[in-house]
């Protein structure tokens, strides 16, 4: 097919440390579901796969020595809103042949729309989760409860944008975002003193693990992802902190005491939040009072800080409750908060009782 040349195809997402828990991830898989994956033909380190004469390489547009100057048969950016025109630029004039871009619409303005869609040799594919029979039962529910209707707006789930974009695949700004001012950094500096944040989760919301820095001196608040994963135990939750906790100490919810309770005997420092009536505006208030910074491989995080949002009424007006969507890591930290900052937490366990 490629008549004797090796080929190479660019698959690129903005950071680099987004590619392994997302497209390269889902790349493998697909390859494992259909029984053509051979492990001699990929480079974990360089983030390439070799089959059938093709180099498919994993970049990040966070590293231009690698994207400028490399030549390409095909490029695919991977949620190419985040990307800028110029990473598109340097791949398309070293492209001998096309190139893909995928994004949810969530800028009403936007160098695609104006310098990619409107060319003549475009194609543009608009489809939303309706076209998408293998779309899971619980990930269709959660976008249909953005849809404006009288059931929603009961249940306080709507989200108009959010139906425009995800719903029906419109352009259309993510407004009344709870938090806005954040940043992405690196790594969380040693200056900040070391918690985890936790939030228990099953079959539709994952059980997300974060570690949280709290800086008191510059009043920031630091977030890494450890773990964000649906259908976890309590015998999994006790299995990743045995690699990730390092004897930090855990402010998890209190929904499940039962297995908070067998989290601490299973040698873990371990405090279930102490709710009031309030305490979620209160969380999110305190937090919005800090810098909030976001380590770059925190994928999940950073989706949620992009997409949590506060509840509209019918006539549009912001409510100050949030919408109880996007938020599995950003409770875990509020959690933290109201712990450590606002001394809400539960009364202090017998330590002695420790088996580790």
């Amino acid at each position: 097919m490629n008549q004797g040349k090796s080929r190479r195809v660019v698959v690129a997402r903005l950071k680099g440390t987004w590619l392994a828990g997302t497209v390269y991830k889902d790349f493998i898989d697909v390859l494992k579901v259909y029984a053509i994956y051979n492990r001699r033909c990929e480079n974990k380190t360089n983030k390439i796969y070799t089959m059938w004469g093709t180099e498919f390489w994993f970049v990040g547009l966070d590293d231009p020595q690698k994207i400028h100057g490399m030549q390409t048969d095909a490029f695919w950016i991977n949620e190419a809103v985040e990307a800028s025109k110029d990473s598109y630029d340097q791949l398309m004039q070293r492209c001998k042949g096309f190139a893909i871009l995928d994004y949810n619409p969530s800028e009403e303005e936007h160098w695609i729309y104006d310098s990619v869609c409107k060319r003549e040799k475009s194609w543009y594919s608009h489809s939303t989760m309706l076209h998408n029979p293998l779309i899971p039962l619980n990930a269709k529910e959660q976008i249909l409860s953005y849809e404006p209707t009288e059931e929603n707006y009961r249940n306080g789930t709507v989200d108009k944008r959010k139906w425009l974009i995800y719903g029906l695949g419109k352009r259309a700004k993510i407004e009344g975002l709870v938090f806005e001012d954040w940043e992405i950094v690196k790594d969380i500096p040693s200056g900040a003193t070391m918690f985890q944040g936790l939030d228990f989760g099953y079959t539709n919301d994952p059980t997300a693990l974060e570690d949280v820095g709290i800086w008191k001196g510059q009043n920031s608040l630091y977030i890494h992802e450890l773990c964000y994963k649906t259908h976890m135990t309590t015998a999994d939750i006790i299995k990743e902190l045995k690699q990730v906790n390092k004897g930090r100490k855990i402010i998890s919810e209190s929904a499940d005491p039962r297995m908070v309770d067998e989290i601490h005997n299973a040698g873990f420092n371990i405090h279930a939040i102490k709710k009031y009536p309030g305490s979620v505006v209160a969380g999110i208030d305190k937090m919005k009072s800090m810098k909030i910074y976001v380590t770059e491989s925190s994928v999940n995080a950073i989706k949620e800080l992009r997409n949590y949002t506060y509840q509209q009424d019918k006539n549009g007006k912001w409510l100050n409750e949030p919408i109880d969507d996007f938020n599995h890591i950003l409770d875990g930290s509020r959690y933290v908060v109201l712990s450590e900052l606002l001394g809400r937490r539960e009364p202090k366990r017998n330590l002695g009782a420790y088996i580790r």
